[in-house]
């Protein structure tokens, strides 16, 4: 039988054509871009920029530098509740509303924000398949119209294990009952790509499963779920008792988190430093076969 992703977590673009003008939908575009370069493992560009150009009608800009913690030396961590309240009530989210989360380039900045949003006990907010390439390519309307959602009321409940920390991955990196899947590129779970977050390859005992394999390159789409099943399958990651999944700073890894959800599989937690933390502590085990 076919699994379908589940229309609560996954909306289609014709969908959001019939219905961006709901006064019920928060949309937003969370773009960032990790731009290349060559001593360093990037550098961050906030999306803003290519929103004010054009973007979907009724559509918000939600910056995730607003949502994260300030003063840490990682970047994108989760903040605390009063400030993820305070920025959530800001953009108009409360409990009588959808949220429509969308990215451009990479959907991992959306999955970020909709796992931050059900960490928070906060479970109406959904994906838009696509994001905005496909938008785009479909034609669909687009503007340049910003928009200011009136100001709501946010009241999160915190959900326990949601995130991670390294004592935790530590506690299970041994431990065969336990998945833990390294959502970047093959390249630098490997070690071979010419720039790391501070040590080459990953943590010990990791699997790898690319974020960006969940997507089909050219559609801009989600693959198939039943595809996506057989990936996960292959490492017999569904029959595990828990998962663990990481990246550089916690953002490709929700996109597995997203597609394990879908998949029926619920007990995922995203350790939130990752690679920015682990690689840069010599104590913590690492490898590169």
């Amino acid at each position: 039988m076919n699994k379908e992703f589940n229309n609560s977590l996954l909306v289609e673009t014709d969908w959001l054509e019939k219905n961006y003008n709901n006064k019920n939908l928060r949309i937003f575009d969370c773009t960032v871009y990790l731009n290349y370069h060559p001593t360093k493992i990037y550098t961050i560009e906030s999306g803003i920029k290519d929103y004010n150009k054009e973007h979907i009608p009724n559509s918000d800009f939600l910056d995730i530098n607003d949502i994260s913690k300030k003063n840490t030396p990682y970047r994108f961590m989760m903040p605390d509740q009063n400030t993820f309240d305070k920025v959530m009530s800001y953009k108009g989210i409360g409990q009588d509303t959808h949220v429509i989360l969308y990215s451009r380039d990479n959907i991992q900045w959306a999955t970020r924000v909709w796992w931050m949003l059900r960490s928070m006990g906060f479970n109406k907010a959904s994906i838009l398949n696509g994001g905005f390439d496909r938008w785009k390519y479909e034609n669909k309307p687009i503007t340049r119209d910003n928009i200011n959602y009136p100001k709501n009321i946010f009241k999160s409940e915190p959900q326990n294990g949601f995130f991670c920390t390294k004592e935790e991955v530590k506690k299970y990196i041994t431990n065969n009952n336990i998945s833990i899947i390294n959502a970047l590129r093959k390249s630098l779970h490997n070690g071979t790509f010419s720039v790391d977050y501070g040590r080459p390859g990953h943590i010990k005992n990791s699997i790898n499963i690319p974020s960006l394999e969940m997507v089909d390159d050219k559609t801009k789409l989600y693959k198939p779920l039943n595809e996506l099943e057989e990936i996960f399958k292959k490492y017999n990651v569904l029959k595990k008792e828990k998962v663990i999944a990481y990246c550089g700073g916690g953002i490709a890894a929700t996109n597995i988190a997203f597609i394990l959800t879908n998949l029926g599989y619920n007990n995922v937690s995203v350790y939130d430093a990752s690679l920015s933390e682990w690689a840069n502590d010599n104590s913590l085990p690492m490898s590169v076969d």
